[in-house]
Formats: C-alpha cells, sequence, structure tokens
C-alpha cells in the first residue's frame, strides 16, 4: 500500500537498525539542504502495534523532511513480521547498485549543475573532453579524460585553471597521440602540482615535458618513494613540481 504516513507515528527498531552518528546526521543536513520531493523516494514501512510504523528504510529522508518542517511523507507500506522487516533491511542495503563518478557527472551535466558544467568547461577549453563512462584500454583515444573525481575536485578548488593549463600541454607535448598520457596515473600527478601553486600556471608546460617524459619522472618519483616509504602520489606531485620550476621557467 502506498500512503503518506505523519512522520510522528515512524519509529526505528533499534534491534536491526542502524544507529546515527555525526556522520549519518551530517547526511541527513545534506538532504535537508537541497530537499526537493523529485529526489524523494518513498520510505519502507511496516505496521506495528499502537497505531504506528516500523521504519525499514528511508530514516534519513524522513528526519531531512521533518528538519524542512513537513509532518508527512510518502511511503511503501508492508505487512511483514518483525524477522521479514530485518531481512528486507539487509537486502535493500545492501544491493544497492553504486553509481558511478562518471554517471553521477553526466545527469548532473544534463541539469546543468554549475560544477559540473565548470567540470566541462575547464576540460573543453584544453580541448580535450570529460567522459561520460569508462572504456577499455584499447577504445581510449587521445583528449578523452576519464578522472572525473579528480577534475571535480580541482575545479570545485582553485585548480580549474591549472586543469585547462595542465590538458593543454598534454595536449600540445603528445605529438604521437597517445591515449595513455590522459590516464588517471599521469593526470593525477601533473595536474596536482599544477593547481598547488599559482606561480606554476605562468611556467612553459610544455618545455617541461619535453625536458623529461612524464613517466620518467613518476618512474624516478616512485623509486625514492618505495625507498623512503613516502606515499606514492605525494612524491610524483613534488617531482612534477620541481620539474615545471627547473625547466618551465627557463629564459631562451
Amino acid at each position: 500500500m502506498l500512503d503518506w504516513i505523519p512522520i510522528s507515528k515512524i519509529v526505528i527498531d533499534d534491534d536491526y537498525q542502524r544507529e546515527l552518528k555525526p556522520n549519518n546526521w551530517a547526511a541527513i543536513k545534506r538532504i535537508a539542504a537541497n530537499f526537493h520531493w523529485s529526489r524523494f523516494s518513498p520510505v519502507l514501512l511496516a505496521p506495528i502495534e499502537g497505531g504506528l510504523y516500523s521504519c525499514i528504510d528511508g530514516q534519513h529522508r524522513a528526519h531531512a523532511a521533518a528538519i524542512c518542517g513537513f509532518d508527512r511523507v510518502p511511503a511503501m507500506i508492508t505487512t511483514v513480521s518483525k524477522a521479514e522487516q530485518a531481512r528486507a533491511f539487509v537486502h535493500v542495503n545492501g544491493s544497492q547498485i553504486r553509481v558511478s563518478g562518471h554517471q553521477v557527472y553526466r545527469a548532473a551535466l544534463a541539469a546543468r549543475e554549475p560544477w559540473a558544467v565548470a567540470c566541462a568547461d575547464a576540460v573543453e577549453a584544453a580541448g580535450c573532453r570529460l567522459m561520460f563512462s569508462n572504456m577499455s584500454t584499447k577504445d581510449k583515444k587521445p583528449g578523452q579524460v576519464f578522472c572525473v573525481g579528480l577534475i571535480r575536485k580541482l575545479v570545485e578548488g582553485t585548480g580549474a585553471r591549472a586543469v585547462t593549463a595542465g590538458l593543454k600541454a598534454i595536449r600540445e607535448y603528445d605529438k604521437a597521440g597517445s591515449a595513455a598520457l590522459y590516464s588517471d596515473y599521469l593526470l593525477q600527478p601533473w595536474l596536482a602540482a599544477i593547481a598547488s601553486d599559482d606561480q606554476l600556471l605562468t611556467a612553459d608546460l610544455v618545455a617541461a615535458l619535453n625536458k623529461r617524459p612524464p613517466y620518467h619522472v613518476i618512474d624516478a618519483a616512485d623509486r625514492l618513494a618505495k625507498a623512503e616509504g613516502k606515499p606514492l602520489n605525494t612524491m610524483r606531485r613534488q617531482f612534477f613540481v620541481q620539474l615545471i620550476k627547473s625547466h618551465g621557467f627557463e629564459v631562451a
């Protein structure tokens, strides 16, 4: 049965429901801050004694609706035993299909969400394209960028210009048309290095790449990182920063 149920009649069974911790309340507040009924799926309830309803799934959404001042939420109601409620909770929360970052980006771009538009713009300004899905290595082409998470992190920070500058340099350096140059493995430390210092945006990034191929930089960084027990990504970023500073500002 589908119905609108008063939030005051929805209860949480501690025998199988999770305890709400600070990170859960943070998630609830995020839902409330961006609340819209078009994004609200019905909560799953089971009727229990006293005219109440046990919440099998959706307590975060119900709390968020209450914060927003609503006193009822849409619900799917199923009459089942407590044991089946617990099994349903496990099934609903254990069999969810995770939405990939690529799928989130594609939907956000279709919705013209600012972060997605900014990511697309920063990548396209370099003559590249931020892709909607991953591909097998053999199908990837030069200029296709797949590291959505990295691009979003940089663009939402202060690194949109670094994304464009770094990708432009790769495009110019990439004379042979190598799709591997646009892999997450290389772009993560390369773009992070450029974003770490505004001064590097004025450097001749192509000249730096021509002085030492990027994969040689990564190999050297990895050898030192392993020898000193330091994080690989940190060392790779630092090596690219030093490469740019050493060769990107040379006077012709």
